[in-house]
């Protein structure tokens, strides 16, 4: 008599047929052990590139409104004292 686990290994593989790819040896494996095993070092593009994407859209747009705000900043004369002192000099001139 075999060991429960030579036994389960060889029964997890079977001969299968597949549409796409004919004749196929499926080697069944069971989750919790392959969860335990650790990862195969494996990854995928699509998020890795989804998450780069994000990342340099969210800083470019944080640049353009930090710059957005000090350009503002230096056309409205009302927050830039400078100007502003300059500006109600030349009103009270002018009445």
């Amino acid at each position: 008599m075999e060991p429960p686990a030579t036994a389960s290994n060889r029964s997890s593989r079977r001969l299968l047929f597949d549409r796409r790819y004919g004749w196929v040896v499926d080697d069944w494996k069971d989750p919790s052990e392959e969860a335990l095993a650790g990862g195969r070092g494996m990854f995928c593009v699509v998020p890795l590139t989804n998450t780069l994407f994000q990342t340099a859209s969210q800083s470019i747009s944080s640049a353009v409104n930090f710059l957005d705000m000090k350009l503002q900043k230096l056309s409205n004369p009302l927050h830039n004292p400078k100007s502003n002192s300059l500006e109600t000099g030349g009103d009270s001139r002018s009445e």
